[in-house]
């Protein structure tokens, strides 16, 4: 451990500080989300639950997030998908205030019977990077709500990363048919877990394709929204 810091130190992704990625200067500029919205409408709903009225058939039920995306968690995200992944999301998790992930338990309180669902990488992308930032996620989150960890999904189309898309509509059309089941999800609850939402529409076409298939709820949990 301590060649690996001497050789590869420790500097904080922000500003810079020696032996830390997010110093505790840094950390102040990580903004936690106070107000959770429906994913349709963009306006305040309990617990991030699709109102009855944006509801869609085939549609997410709801999302909630941590924290907003800034230019401070980008640096962090980008870094975690990147290089540097376990150790860098590793510190994250650590600096998360306990009272603020205690509305994620929210799920638990809805129902016991969830499966977490890491968002897919295609298999160009995960030989590329050795890992997949979503299933580093996941683990987390399990071990915070205890919900078993599946894989559901795969995606069969290697998609142009969406934050390079501007446009709601290219976004959508770039995602479109991106995924496809890989097991059994008739009357199954599922969490979809992710880095980043902005637009939704990665969320909403793995919804949508689960829910074809005969998922019950399809929920979505991120550690950021844009």
């Amino acid at each position: 451990m301590f060649l690996k810091e001497l050789l590869f130190p420790k500097i904080c992704l922000g500003c810079g500080y020696l032996g830390m990625y997010i110093c505790p200067n840094c950390q102040k500029n990580l903004r936690y989300v106070e107000k959770d919205l429906c994913l349709y409408c963009q306006r305040a709903s309990y617990f991030g639950l699709t109102h009855p009225g944006c509801k869609r058939s085939k549609g997410i039920d709801g999302g909630l997030s941590v924290f907003y995306y800034n230019n401070s968690l980008k640096k962090i995200i980008k870094t975690i998908k990147y290089r540097l992944a376990n150790d860098v999301w590793k510190e994250l998790y650590q600096i998360i205030k306990p009272e603020k992930l205690k509305k994620i338990n929210f799920y638990k309180q809805l129902d016991d019977d969830f499966f977490l669902q890491p968002v897919p990488l295609h298999e160009k992308k995960l030989k590329e990077r050795g890992f997949n930032q979503a299933q580093i996620i996941t683990n987390f989150f399990h071990q915070l709500l205890g919900f078993p960890m599946s894989d559901l999904l795969v995606r069969t189309k290697d998609t142009k990363p969406q934050a390079q898309l501007s446009q709601g509509k290219k976004r959508y059309l770039n995602i479109r048919g991106a995924f496809s089941i890989k097991k059994e999800v008739k009357n199954k609850q599922i969490i979809l877990i992710d880095d980043v939402i902005t637009t939704g529409s990665t969320i909403k076409e793995a919804a949508n394709v689960l829910k074809r298939h005969g998922a019950k709820k399809v929920f979505a949990l991120t550690i950021a929204k844009g």
